[in-house]
């Protein structure tokens, strides 16, 4: 199945660097303030390097499950990260769960899950209070109205926590999947985030 069909132009080089500065900074306490924002930390597979790669990305929780959505659309390097291999680890405060990430396909249910995310967004993401003093690095609530607005091309992803060692092993860096850059077929839904590194 093709990839939803958003993009748009990446940040530059300062400007990621800038935005992953905080990824050091979720662990203890701050991880639960995070949280407490709706944040998680997502750290996923390069799919040139093979190395680990992390990113906090804000979720809506639905069910036990995560949804995220790749604002950078199909450029952004988490996500193709996620395509070559769904197997990631997700940190939510304190708490690290292994997880699967299933792309939605059907883009009524993207949008409707987006829609979902909007409702939810004062309780996610940076505290309103501190949103016009970030906008010019990263303009959250602009961020979330993109996300309505192409919510049917824009990639969205369902983050599924499983059991350890369910798919043969204990964490999703041991094997990448022969199959190369594909959503394998265990993929249901959709889960995004927002990764910059390969």
């Amino acid at each position: 199945m093709s990839d939803p069909p958003f993009t748009r132009e990446r940040p530059n080089r300062l400007r990621r660097w800038l935005l992953s500065a905080p990824t050091h900074l979720y662990r203890g306490w701050l991880g639960e303030v995070f949280r407490s924002r709706h944040i998680l930390k997502l750290t996923t597979t390069g799919w040139r390097s093979g190395l680990p790669r992390a990113t906090l990305v804000s979720y809506l929780p639905l069910n036990g499950r995560y949804i995220v959505f790749s604002g950078w659309g199909t450029r952004g390097h988490w996500y193709r990260n996620l395509s070559a291999d769904p197997r990631v680890t997700i940190q939510v405060g304190r708490r690290r769960l292994p997880a699967i990430a299933h792309p939605v396909h059907d883009p009524a249910r993207r949008r409707e899950l987006m829609l979902a995310m909007r409702d939810f967004s004062d309780r996610c993401g940076p505290p309103p209070a501190l949103r016009p003093l970030l906008r010019r690095l990263y303009d959250y609530d602009a961020s979330i109205q993109l996300a309505v607005d192409h919510a049917e091309d824009l990639p969205v992803i369902e983050l599924t926590p499983r059991r350890s060692g369910t798919d043969g092993s204990d964490s999703h860096q041991s094997q990448r999947p022969a199959s190369g850059r594909s959503f394998a077929p265990w993929f249901r839904r959709t889960v995004i985030c927002r990764g910059d590194e390969r």
